[in-house]
Order: structure tokens, then C-alpha cells, then sequence
């Protein structure tokens, strides 16, 4: 079954082949992301183990500097199983109508397609001056995500692995806001190899037609400090405008020690009650020696994320990763997560979680893949009690 979703997102990706026209052969193809993961469970009812497979596929093609272009194609499916079943007959439903229209929508909700996801038109050095001038339509780029430092500096990957869609299948938390939408960005270096500024002008998808936003991002990369600022703001939202802001810290102290943080507000109307469930924060000390890390990272969940409400005010995640072996060196690493959720804003007052998950990561040919299982000790139900993942993520 899971080799047979890999074809399936390898078709996916033939299909940019075919449809290209011959002078593309010039273009540069980059797959920037493709990854699938797989989650089983034992299922009472049926007496087995039920899989569920989440895919997504990012296909960009570039060509040119001094004019630079590129088109991001891509899919993107919460659960790829019933990619390949027939639509629901009516026959079967007659006269329930209600239950055919929630099988009609299981069904499309399964189907993927590849998508139109974003495209880019950049003059470069515009007017022979240190400053980039770039037309985007869709989704842009990830504020304070820490994802610029390896494109533009050349910098070793410094984000935190607690992210994404692994940890966080319901919001797939990945900076603290994502630019998206259609409009112009202007980027410069201002002549200086370690900093540049990012100003993105653009009517925002998130919003809808006829809101505008205003985002600037700094980006600062030393040695063994990176740095990373944003700022922005929506009209006509609220009386007074929509706003947020960002910050994202990383620190090396050498080889023993790192740090890196995310602190944020992605959504708050002046006026409105401020607290604690306004902000999007992330801290991370991470200490290393010859064979061993310990990573802990401190999550505290938004109220607001994306511009949606999140349903996740007053949570927050402790998180502990005993990792044996250096994934950036080695092929082959693992160790023991463990996880603490705590809920404060409920009904029945406070609710407790703790998930421990011992992994194995192996490098192959380009290939990561991620051997997870989680067992939920608190609060233990025999049914949910064991989670197998299976995660494999393409380095291209």
C-alpha cells in the first residue's frame, strides 16, 4: 500500500514532465518537498490495524537569473487511501440523502490532484542595484521559520524538527505566519553578505479578496547568531487594522550547545483583550556531545494561527529528544521523544498527556525515512494506546 502511494505521487510528478513544452528542457525542476506519512491504529470495530496516509508534494520549475521565474505546482491530501476508490452510488443511499452527501464529500476530500500552488516572476538586481523586485501569486514565504538562512546564506538547516504536520496533524505549526496571496516583494542585501530585508506587498488569500497586507522581514546571519524579524499589518480588518509580528532567535555556543527560539503575536485587532493566548512561542536548548543530544522544546500553542482560530487556547507542549547520532552527519540516528501536553481551558479544568516515542531515522539515496511509535501512557486507553508512523520525506 505505501509503495503504492509513492508511485502514485511519482506520477504526480511525470505529469509536470508531459505537460511541459519542449523548451522547458532549458528550466530548472526542483521537488522542494515531498513527503508522505503513514499513521496505523488498531481499530476495535474492525478487529485490524487501520492505515492513514497524508501526502504532500511541492514541484517547482525556474529558469533564468537576470529575469527569473518559477512556477510551484503541487498536492496536498490529508489521507491518501481512498485515492483510488469509486465515488458513492447513489443507488446504495436512495432516499438518505444526508448519508450520500457525507459519502460524496469523504470521497472528493480523498481525491488528489496536482494543484496550482504559486508562481514568481523576479527582476534581479534591479537597475544594477543590490535590490530584487519579484510578482508572486500564492503562497509565499514562512515568517520566522528559520528556512531562509540555508536558501540565501548558505547556512546549515537550523529549524527546530518540532514542526509540521508529524507533530501537529490538526494546525502543521511552521513559523509563526506564511505569506500568501498575490502582490510584489522587494528584497536587498543593501550591499552587506549578512543581512537582508524583505518587503511584501500583496491582497491576502487568508483574508480574501479586497484585504490588503503589509509585511517586512530582517534577516541577520553571523557564524553562530542568526536572526530573524518580522512585522506586518491587514486593512480593512477590525476598526483599527489586523497586526503581527515575529521573532526568531538561534544561538551556538560551539559545538556543545545551540539555542533557537520563536516568539510571536500572528493575530491581534487593537482593542481586543491581550493575553497569554496571543502568542506563538518556541524555545529550544539543545546540548550535544560525541554521540548523544538532548533537545527540549518549550511550545506554547497560538489562539490564532493563519488567521484562523485554532481551538488549542491554553495548551502547552514540553517536549524531550534523547537523539543518539547526528542526522546532518550520519545516515543513520535515533532515540526517545517524549511529549507532555498540558490543556488548561476546558471544561472539566486541566487535562494531562504524555506520549513517549522511540524513533529510528535513516538517510538513503536522497530519502529520509522516519520509523516512529507513540504510546500515549496519560491518559491510557488500550484502543489508542500504540501508533505506528512511518515518515519519508524526499531530499532532491
Amino acid at each position: 500500500m505505501l509503495m503504492k502511494k509513492i508511485i502514485t505521487a511519482g506520477v504526480l510528478i511525470t505529469a509536470v514532465l508531459v505537460i511541459l513544452p519542449v523548451t522547458a528542457a532549458a528550466a530548472d525542476l526542483t521537488v522542494p518537498e515531498l513527503e508522505l506519512i503513514t499513521r496505523g491504529m488498531w481499530d476495535t470495530a474492525s478487529e485490524s490495524v487501520l492505515l492513514s496516509t497524508r501526502g504532500r508534494s511541492e514541484i517547482q520549475v525556474g529558469g533564468g537569473y537576470k529575469f527569473g521565474g518559477s512556477l510551484q505546482l503541487g498536492f496536498e491530501s490529508g489521507d491518501l487511501t481512498g485515492i483510488n476508490q469509486d465515488p458513492p452510488d447513489w443507488a446504495d443511499y436512495d432516499p438518505d440523502t444526508v448519508g450520500y452527501a457525507a459519502a460524496l464529500s469523504d470521497y472528493l476530500d480523498s481525491q488528489t490532484t496536482l494543484e496550482f500552488q504559486g508562481a514568481r516572476i523576479t527582476y534581479r538586481n534591479m537597475f544594477d542595484s543590490y535590490t530584487d523586485l519579484s510578482y508572486f501569486v500564492g503562497r509565499n514565504e514562512r515568517l520566522a521559520s528559520a528556512e531562509f538562512f540555508p536558501e540565501y546564506f548558505g547556512s546549515r538547516p537550523i529549524t527546530t524538527k518540532y514542526q509540521g504536520y508529524l507533530y501537529f496533524p490538526e494546525n502543521e505549526y511552521r513559523g509563526i505566519h506564511t505569506i500568501n496571496g498575490t502582490g510584489i516583494q522587494l528584497s536587498s542585501s543593501f550591499g552587506s553578505d549578512q543581512s537582508r530585508t524583505n518587503l511584501f506587498l500583496y491582497q491576502d488569500s487568508y483574508l480574501g479578496e479586497g484585504n490588503y497586507s503589509a509585511d517586512i522581514q530582517f534577516l541577520a546571519n553571523y557564524d553562530n547568531l542568526k536572526l530573524e524579524l518580522f512585522a506586518g499589518g491587514s486593512f480593512p480588518e477590525g476598526d483599527y487594522g489586523l497586526y503581527r509580528a515575529g521573532l526568531m532567535f538561534y544561538f551556538s555556543s560551539g559545538e556543545r550547545g545551540e539555542f533557537f527560539s520563536q516568539v510571536g503575536v500572528p493575530y491581534y485587532k487593537p482593542l481586543e483583550e491581550f493575553n497569554i493566548n496571543n502568542f506563538y512561542f518556541l524555545f529550544e536548548p539543545r546540548i550535544h556531545f560525541d554521540l548523544v543530544s538532548v533537545i527540549m522544546t518549550l511550545f506554547w500553542h497560538p489562539g490564532y494561527y493563519l488567521m484562523e482560530t485554532t481551538g488549542e487556547e491554553g495548551s502547552a507542549d514540553i517536549h524531550f529528544n534523547l537523539q543518539f547520532g547526528d542526522p546532518l552527519k550520519s545516515p543513520l540516528s535515533g532515540g526517545l521523544e517524549t511529549n507532555f501536553t498540558l490543556v488548561t481551558e476546558t471544561s472539566s479544568g486541566q487535562e494531562f498527556e504524555i506520549t513517549t516515542t522511540p524513533y529510528l531515522s535513516v538517510v538513503t539515496s536522497g530519502v529520509v525515512w522516519n520509523f516512529m511509535v507513540n504510546l500515549t501512557v496519560v491518559p491510557y486507553e488500550l484502543e489508542e494506546f500504540v501508533e505506528g508512523v512511518i515518515g519519508i520525506k524526499a531530499e532532491f
